[in-house]
């Protein structure tokens, strides 16, 4: 594993190929964890954040955990 300093925050390059997807479920969760605590949103669909929050959100920053429910509940379309 690299790691490089980016504005004082440490980033861990994983080599992903360019242009790679999840698939699997378990790629889907280890994605939206790593993108999520690092900030990156961009990508994310609501869809995705519907079906992987209740697995992924005890391995989010706790503000970020906050925002996403508060996100869902508020626009999650929960009827």
């Amino acid at each position: 594993m690299n790691t490089k300093i980016i504005n004082k925050k440490i980033i861990w390059d994983y080599k992903i190929k360019k242009g790679w997807e999840p698939k699997t479920d378990f790629e889907w969760e280890w994605f939206l964890i790593r993108k999520i605590n690092y900030g990156d949103f961009n990508g994310i669909s609501k869809e995705k954040l519907k079906k992987y929050f209740p697995k992924i959100k005890k391995f989010l920053d706790e503000g970020k955990k906050l925002m996403i429910e508060y996100f869902l509940k508020k626009y999650g379309d929960n009827k």
